[in-house]
């Protein structure tokens, strides 16, 4: 399985390591959020269909996994053999909000 990061998901795990090197050295919020999503890869790429149907419904299309109270929604590519991961968040975040800003709402159905 190949494993990517959608770039909108990149600037996500960025905010969460700036916004938890508020609390703690940003060097360690680095290491800490960078282990979760480790975490995430390394368990999709074994099991790929380990995480949860997304809350909302999106045909089905997203799936997440909640590690260290950060939600991960990613997208799983059978034919392609790819994961990809679409949305990386904090749990205490306002969930519909971020999808609706992430454009997943607006995406064509592939």
């Amino acid at each position: 399985m190949k494993f990517l990061i959608e770039e909108n998901a990149k600037i996500d795990i960025k905010l969460a390591i700036s916004w938890l090197a508020k609390k703690i050295p940003a060097d360690e919020a680095k290491t800490q959020i960078l282990a979760i999503i480790y975490d995430v890869k390394n368990q999709l790429i074994v099991h790929p269909n380990s995480g949860t149907k997304c809350q909302f419904n999106f045909e089905n299309k997203y799936r997440e996994i909640i590690k260290n109270n950060y939600r991960t929604i990613y997208k799983l590519d059978q034919l392609k053999k790819e994961i990809t991961i679409i949305l990386f968040c904090h749990t205490r975040m306002n969930f519909q909000s971020l999808l609706s800003q992430s454009n997943i709402y607006n995406r064509s159905i592939m």
